[in-house]
């Protein structure tokens, strides 16, 4: 069974741009897990506190 050929051309300015584009997602995702990341940390310490209190 002989697969299709499939050609695609690609301009070097589209790519550009869809690198920059993936590189700028990766990035603002690295800012939510850091703040994801700082939320939990105070939040853990939080309960860890509090429940020694109450302990």
């Amino acid at each position: 069974m002989d697969q299709p050929e499939v050609k695609c051309e690609l301009n070097e300015k589209d790519q550009e741009q869809n690198e920059e584009r993936a590189l700028s997602v990766f990035a603002s995702e690295k800012n939510e897990d850091l703040t994801a990341l700082g939320f939990v940390l105070v939040v853990t310490f939080l309960v860890l506190l509090f429940t020694k209190w109450m302990a």
